[in-house]
């Protein structure tokens, strides 16, 4: 089977608007997933279109990779940070889901775009992170570090591939990404989380003092940049922070406020902080925000959205699910 482009958790929250927008502008596309976190509801609008095949399925499985032909594959589909996970899993499904991904590419010249983390930034204390700061992991023995080994795990194997089997790749760096069709619980990230306690007006739980800041990028925005690269073919291969401006960086309390006072404006916030010794032993990082400098100059990329307005169409589109 061939289409324009591969996308591996295609169900997921960034997969559905990915694959949505890319049918949109004319591309055809091939989506995998096993369906243990996206919803086939968020890709309803695309039953019967003749420019989308949907494989349920796993997306290191060679078998089924061997089966498609494809321009460019979007390797979306990951494990996230064990908070409330296993480590384990995560480290040997991300390695295997990502060695696969990579073999397919190889053998059938196919461009990879994979989606890795500003988690690999790590511990480095120097911010805004651009795409030359050092990557700083955290020691092995704090597990929250198993997701940011695994995504700098890949980018290691896909810089190799490059220089030793000629992939061509494009490697993404995303921060924060939030909006409809965003996970529950945490896996969804803080916004999923104070959204569903905002809502039911129960406390919302903050890991650590609440202290510690981000920088958030709207779903809409990481899309347009994402379906920018796919439509740039003849790109060199490189790394890219896709994120919003170190000027939209926010303390994770003050998201959390945001968020209550949009839902509940007339009554004071509740808010429960959770110790990190709770969930084990876990390292969180204090600032975390990006520069997309080389995305910018190379292929124009800017976001839109701010956090105001991204929070009330997110919202919006919560409440709607409950009508």
């Amino acid at each position: 089977m061939k289409a324009d482009v591969l996308i591996t958790g295609v169900a997921g929250f960034i997969g559905s608007h990915l694959c949505l927008r890319l049918i949109a502008d004319g591309f055809s596309v091939i989506g995998i997933d096993d369906f243990s976190h996206g919803k086939a509801t968020w890709l309803e609008s695309l039953n019967g279109n003749p420019d989308f095949r949907l494989l349920t399925g796993d997306a290191g499985d060679s078998a089924l990779l061997n089966a498609i032909e494809a321009e460019t594959a979007v390797h979306l589909a990951s494990q996230k940070i064990p908070r409330y996970s296993s480590g384990y899993e995560t480290l040997v499904e991300n390695y295997r889901v990502n060695q696969a991904i990579v073999n397919f590419c190889i053998q059938k010249q196919t461009r990879l775009l994979y989606a890795s983390s500003s988690d690999v930034y790590g511990k480095n204390p120097i911010v805004p992170y651009t795409e030359e700061s050092d990557l700083i992991p955290g020691s092995p023995a704090i597990k929250r570090w198993a997701y940011a080994a695994s995504k700098l795990h890949g980018e290691h194997l896909i810089q190799a591939a490059g220089r030793e089997c000629g992939l061509l790749f494009q490697i993404m760096r995303f921060f924060g990404c939030y909006g409809p069709h965003q996970a529950e619980g945490w896996w969804g990230g803080p916004q999923s989380v104070f959204i569903e306690k905002a809502l039911v007006g129960e406390p919302m739980s903050i890991h650590g003092d609440g202290n510690q800041t981000r920088s958030f990028i709207y779903i809409d925005d990481l899309v347009e940049g994402i379906a920018t690269l796919v439509r740039q073919r003849e790109l060199p291969s490189d790394t890219f922070n896709l994120c919003s401006s170190p000027e939209s960086e926010i303390s994770i309390r003050e998201l959390a406020a945001q968020i209550w006072t949009a839902i509940r404006p007339k009554e004071n916030m509740k808010l429960e902080f959770v110790p990190y010794s709770d969930f084990g032993s876990y390292e969180d990082v204090l600032r975390r925000t990006g520069l997309a400098i080389k995305a910018r100059q190379a292929f124009g990329f800017a976001t839109k959205t701010s956090l105001a307005e991204g929070l009330r169409k997110t919202i919006a589109w919560r409440l709607s699910l409950a009508k």
